[in-house]
């Protein structure tokens, strides 16, 4: 999917890709282009996305989080005061026109809440129940704006080089997850 010399370019926070705005586009023309993705997701009568632009608070991400579950509300539970809602995490590289995706949880509470990172070992994996009709929109979706996705396997690839990959994300040698979506606080 992506040779070493276009890794190490997305490790420098430059940009790769064969069409605009990844190919000679700004930043802001990335973020307008990931905006037009949610705005489209969020058109959708099943999917609710809920976009994070501001790199979780802090630091700067590679990527936009786009937290994506029912619009229906089934994907929410409550317990004690707490809003349990399960869902997908649909990540859009801000460098590269790739996304991966995996199960994940938010909760949400008086006091704020929590949410789980993507890792290599979790992409591909879906929340229980029926989530197959959901998950094809959004890559029908996404396909539109020739953004791919990137597979378990590939992204699971060790790096063949040597490299320093400011995130704090990872969790041993680095992968070919962590060249396209890394945190740095």
């Amino acid at each position: 999917m992506f040779n070493d010399s276009e890794l190490l370019k997305v490790i420098n926070n430059e940009t790769i890709g064969t069409f605009f705005p990844y190919l000679n586009g700004t930043e802001n023309d990335i973020e307008g282009y990931i905006k037009s993705i949610v705005a489209d997701l969020n058109r959708s009568s099943t999917i609710k996305a809920e976009a994070d632009y501001s790199s979780y608070g802090s630091g700067y991400a590679s990527y936009v989080d786009i937290f994506c579950s029912k619009k229906d509300g089934s994907s929410t539970t409550q317990k004690g005061g707490v809003f349990w809602i399960e869902g997908i995490s649909l990540y859009i590289s801000r460098l590269a026109p790739v996304a991966c995706f995996g199960a994940t949880q938010l909760t949400r509470h008086k006091d704020g809440g929590s949410y789980d990172f993507l890792r290599p070992n979790r992409l591909e994996i879906l929340p229980k129940g029926e989530w197959d009709i959901f998950i094809n929109e959004i890559k029908c979706k996404l396909g539109k704006y020739n953004i791919n996705f990137i597979d378990k396997m590939k992204a699971s690839k060790l790096l063949s080089f040597e490299v320093k990959i400011a995130t704090i994300l990872n969790e041993g040698p680095y992968t070919t997850f962590d060249a396209l979506f890394y945190w740095e606080d």
